[in-house]
């Protein structure tokens, strides 16, 4: 049976639906960060590349949550909160949340090889397992876990579509201006 959904997607409906992708990614990302197990060859190489893996999706789900987010928004959420397009939520998103900003690094230099706009050098991603396999983000001379980057990039978004009522359910009230959100600007 297939599942509802937009076209192209993956069953996923809004923003609402990419957070919670967000909190199982970094729940995977937890399952391995931290083991310090003596372990060698193929189970060595399948606890690195989920470590890996799970924070590369961590790190795109959190930065292109703002494409979910702002296509999720009413004309009037839009207008009210100032962003007349994407760039302007992105900028919002680096400016108000590090973990986002340290998020959209990795994202784009994984996805794309490297950074062409708004790039950061002092911005590293260290995969380690020098007493157990974890990942850093370096923010300047900071170490930051990648754990804590992700959680607090989902707890950015969660507050902000919350408290903005992005994506809510709808009710007979609106309807009408999900009309025209989707008609456009």
């Amino acid at each position: 049976m297939a599942l509802p959904s937009r076209d192209q997607t993956f069953a996923y409906e809004n923003c609402r639906d990419l957070v919670e992708k967000l909190d199982r990614e970094i729940d995977r990302y937890c399952e391995v960060a931290g083991n310090d197990e003596l372990i060698e060859g193929e189970p060595l190489l399948k606890l690195v590349d989920q470590l890996k893996d799970s924070a590369f999706n961590a790190s795109v789900t959190a930065w292109h949550l703002c494409d979910w987010v702002f296509n999720d928004l009413t004309v009037v959420q839009r207008k009210k909160l100032g962003f007349e397009e994407l760039g302007d939520l992105q900028h919002y998103a680096r400016k108000q949340c590090r973990a986002l900003y340290l998020c959209r690094q990795a994202a784009t230099a994984s996805k794309h090889w490297s950074v062409d706009k708004h790039r950061d050098p002092t911005v590293q991603v260290v995969v380690t397992g020098e007493t157990a396999w974890t990942i850093y983000f370096v923010d300047e001379e900071n170490k930051v876990p990648a754990d804590q980057v992700f959680m607090a990039a989902r707890d950015f978004w969660d507050q902000f579509i919350r408290e903005n009522g992005v994506a809510k359910a709808l009710d007979d009230r609106d309807v009408g201006e999900a009309v025209l959100a989707r008609a456009g600007p």
